[in-house]
């Protein structure tokens, strides 16, 4: 069984370069047989769109450059995500041992079980109902099953890829309703949106240290400083790629 770490790393990044650890991530994690949780913050607003979304179709590429909102494209799968900058995204990386369906349930019920311990009370979608697929719209429009709720809408939304035996699985945890922000850069005003407003989640901070002591709890020890080293050192190679806007907008 792989070694179980946790990275809380909450210096804020930009976008490009947080995708670039993400994928760094899966190889030292295929490399040195280990299974990595980074707990990570944004160093200002960001949409990220999935890896197959059709973003020239959706949202107004003018419109956001005007307001100076970064964009980044994903290496997982999906639909656009507002990232707050005080919102807490985590990542797992592992090597692939279990469904992928499965994977994603029982890390999200980890997940909800550390924002019980805030005294937030949370629920898990319904089971697995329709896929939005790539149409017009936000990952935070739709629970499709399995997802985080906080008040009935959803809270946290994940995406994975699988390489190489590897898996990455990542998502936002959004302290306050992100379609709100997302609204004024839909190229095409449609009805899709269908969550609510919730209430503000606690800082970030705190929801990182009530999940890593999860994590810690289920076993997991903190990543070495050697380990997020060779991690940043890594994400070198794919930095260029996520910087890249012909990469975030040819499609």
């Amino acid at each position: 069984m792989s070694t179980s770490l946790v990275w809380t790393d909450l210096v804020p990044r930009p976008g490009w370069q947080q995708m670039a650890l993400d994928e760094a991530a899966m190889t030292v994690a295929r490399e040195q047989d280990v299974a990595l949780l980074r707990l990570y913050r944004w160093d200002t607003d960001t949409v990220s769109f999935g890896a197959h979304e059709m973003a020239t179709r959706t949202w107004n590429r003018a419109a956001l450059e005007a307001a100076g909102v970064p964009t980044v494209r994903r290496p997982t799968g999906g639909r656009a995500v507002w990232h707050d900058a005080d919102d807490l995204t985590y990542s797992w990386a592992a090597r692939a041992g279990t469904a992928l369906r499965d994977f994603y349930r029982t890390t999200h019920e980890e997940l909800a079980a550390a924002l019980d311990s805030l005294g937030l009370a949370t629920a898990m979608a319904p089971g697995l109902r329709h896929t939005p697929g790539l149409a017009a719209g936000a990952c935070f429009d739709t629970a499709v099953g399995g997802e985080v709720l906080v008040a009935g809408a959803k809270a946290i939304g994940s995406a994975q890829l699988i390489r190489s035996g590897v898996l990455l699985q990542h998502g936002a945890i959004a302290r306050r309703d992100p379609l709100a922000r997302l609204d004024a850069f839909l190229l095409n005003a449609a009805e899709w949106r269908t969550t609510g407003a919730r209430d503000v989640l606690p800082d970030a901070s705190d929801i990182a240290a009530a999940i890593e002591a999860r994590w810690r709890a289920k076993g997991a020890r903190s990543a070495s400083a050697r380990l997020t080293q060779c991690v940043e050192a890594t994400s070198l190679q794919y930095g260029t790629r996520y910087q890249d806007a012909t990469w975030t907008w040819g499609r």
